[in-house]
């Protein structure tokens, strides 16, 4: 069980590519510390006098993977900020999880306070729901092909694993005091936009292999003030390098 939580926990470092680096160049960057988690993250700046706006990555990735993003925002002028997680990027570290992305995010909010906004991507997106629904007030939220139910995301590694069942409930368990969080079927963002008044524009792709356009749709049916943006063709990371996707968001932002 604890091999399979470190599996389960240990993300992949990969390159990045040219222009996520000259991005990294533009911004300022800082540590900080999350007390919560007794951890260091790595964090950037593109200095706007516009709102603030927090970029989430997603599991595997890192802040400079939406240099796309943060180009056309720092264009507009929005004052951009970002992170790596734990063990993703510049960040130290070999594991983390779904909770440590949220205390990241709250231990970068509670510095910034207040943040007109918060765009979130695949992992990040779930964490971004889960803190705007418990924690922190937020203008408008942006949710890339978000992560949905939590407990599916298990499930979906136990099977690939061939985990037995006594071995799935150890590490449910193992996890739920590890973290304090109630990890079963009710741990989603279609339950948890229920309680979010903050504006959401969420974007998807029918062509997403990691996460399925079925997910977003049925988040899409509890959202209470919404956008809705489904593309065709980009899957689930080049959709953050398209032009239309892009100016979605500038202007969603703007309006």
């Amino acid at each position: 069980m604890r091999f399979a939580a470190y599996l389960w926990t240990k993300p992949i470092k990969l390159n990045g590519k040219t222009k996520e680096k000259d991005i990294s160049l533009t911004s300022e960057t800082f540590f900080l510390k999350v007390k919560s988690i007794n951890k260091i993250i790595k964090c950037y700046h593109w200095k706007g006098d516009g709102p603030k706006i927090l970029l989430v990555h997603g599991w595997n990735g890192r802040a400079t993977n939406m240099y796309k993003i943060i180009e056309k925002l720092s264009q507009n002028n929005f004052d951009v900020y970002a992170f790596d997680a734990p063990a993703h990027g510049g960040s130290s570290g070999s594991n983390t999880n779904l909770p440590e992305f949220i205390s990241c995010i709250e231990s970068v909010v509670s510095k910034l306070y207040p943040i007109h906004a918060i765009l979130g991507h695949s992992l990040g997106g779930f964490a971004s729901v889960y803190c705007a629904a418990k924690k922190i007030k937020l203008d408008k939220i942006i949710l890339l092909c978000p992560v949905n139910n939590v407990f599916e995301l298990f499930e979906t590694f136990f099977n690939y694993t061939r985990l037995k069942e006594k071995t799935r409930n150890l590490m449910i368990n193992y996890f739920i005091k590890k973290t304090g969080i109630i990890i079963n079927s009710e741990l989603s963002s279609e339950k948890l936009v229920k309680q979010i008044k903050s504006k959401i524009l969420l974007i998807h792709d029918e062509s997403d292999k990691q996460l399925s356009i079925l997910d977003s749709k049925k988040i899409k049916k509890n959202v209470v003030n919404g956008t809705f943006f489904f593309t065709k063709g980009l899957g689930h990371s080049r959709l953050l390098m398209n032009d239309k996707v892009v100016e979605k968001i500038i202007s969603f932002l703007k309006n």
